[in-house]
């Protein structure tokens, strides 16, 4: 028997799922001699924006598993609907001003395309996992900065992984693009 996830939880759940499939499924579309070239103008290659998911992902689960912890005891009492709370950021546009990754997030071009996918879907799968065991605290009391969007609580840290990948499918729609 499944257990009833919390409305919030649900939700956050769905949009990395969603986020997720698109991924997957962009990729699926990916001809082999395409992902590890860089675009003319510069950039990163396919394989490097999806390794790029892979360590902001695994940094965001373990500060999200972290936060969840603080959580301990709580109950949620609120079920209004999370997803649009980070609207205000658009961190899904791509058509703005470019974000240089810091440092410690960018790619480190040592991965293939299946090494970096398989990790960038394992640190999903544990975020996921995380989000799904935190069922009914409440994660909207917690926050911790994000070093460009500010203060985020516990389900706009997922909402963020969700947009941020979205935003990086976008980035790959337009390397593809350019490669015809």
């Amino acid at each position: 028997m499944t257990a009833t996830l919390h409305p919030r939880i649900d939700e956050v759940l769905a949009v990395l799922r969603n986020a997720q499939q698109e991924l997957h499924d962009l990729l699926a579309t990916l001809p082999t001699e395409t992902a590890d070239r860089v675009p003319a103008g510069g950039g990163w290659s396919v394989t490097q924006v999806v390794e790029h998911l892979a360590i902001v992902e695994d940094g965001t689960g373990r500060l999200v598993s972290k936060l969840i912890r603080q959580t301990e005891g709580t109950t949620e009492g609120e079920t209004t609907p999370v997803t649009s709370s980070l609207d205000r950021f658009r961190v899904w546009d791509a058509s703005g001003r470019p974000v240089e990754a810091p440092p410690m997030v960018q790619p480190t071009s040592t991965a293939t395309l299946a090494e970096a996918t398989s990790a960038q879907a394992a640190a999903r799968e544990r975020l996921m996992a995380a989000f799904a065991t935190a069922s009914g605290r409440a994660l909207g009391t917690v926050t911790h900065p994000h070093p460009v969007l500010g203060p985020l609580d516990v389900y706009q840290w997922g909402l963020f992984v969700a947009h941020h990948q979205r935003r990086h499918c976008t980035q790959i729609r337009d390397i593809l693009a350019a490669h015809g």
